[in-house]
């Protein structure tokens, strides 16, 4: 479904192919490499890297989703996912009152590309209270498409946005970041 501010799609995958990603990142996390922030934003989460070769076989689909929602809406640059790429696996949890303050998601300065795309995945596999997620938008900014497990948002990264502090459980999500050349 189409919005001026994002996309969503859903019920993109059940419970039990939830399951397998979380297995996935408890076989396959790369604890060598840190999760950057955005700059002078509190973020409080647990986060679980892996990469795209690990996954590609259950996001393949998602990702022609993104691919095709771009060419027919924008024409932007993009390159697909590489074997390589991050893939990363958010965790805000009650006990810490897992949040993520007003953000936008971009490449560091010295890269030679800008992250064009954001992709999230509601990857909960239990309920929760909490963790709603929010977008700086002409509308509500309450975005209430991305409460439900298996459900999808995909949204320019330039869209300020933020996840308020889970009270009760455990939120996760899977964050795909879509990049391409610099912004001419």
């Amino acid at each position: 479904m189409k919005n001026i501010d994002y996309w969503y799609i859903p019920k993109v995958y059940c419970h039990d192919e939830l399951v397998n990603i979380h297995n996935i990142f408890k076989e396959k996390t790369d604890d060598n490499i840190l999760d950057i922030p955005a700059k002078n934003v509190t973020k409080k989460a647990k986060i679980y890297i892996s990469y795209w070769d690990n996954f590609k076989h259950l996001l393949n689909s998602l990702e022609q989703s993104l691919l095709k929602i771009n060419q027919d809406n924008f024409g932007y640059n993009i390159w697909p996912q590489y074997d390589d790429n991050i893939v990363r696996l958010n965790e805000y949890d009650s006990d810490y009152k897992g949040e993520y303050d007003w953000h936008t998601d971009g490449s560091l300065d010295n890269d030679p590309y800008d992250v064009k795309f954001t992709l999230l995945l509601n990857t909960s596999l239990e309920s929760y209270e909490g963790g709603k997620f929010y977008m700086f938008t002409a509308g509500s900014n309450y975005i209430d498409k991305l409460d439900n497990p298996g459900d999808v948002i995909i949204f320019k990264s330039h869209i300020p946005h933020r996840v308020s502090p889970v009270t009760k459980g455990k939120r996760h999500s899977l964050t795909l970041f879509y990049n391409g050349p610099k912004f001419q």
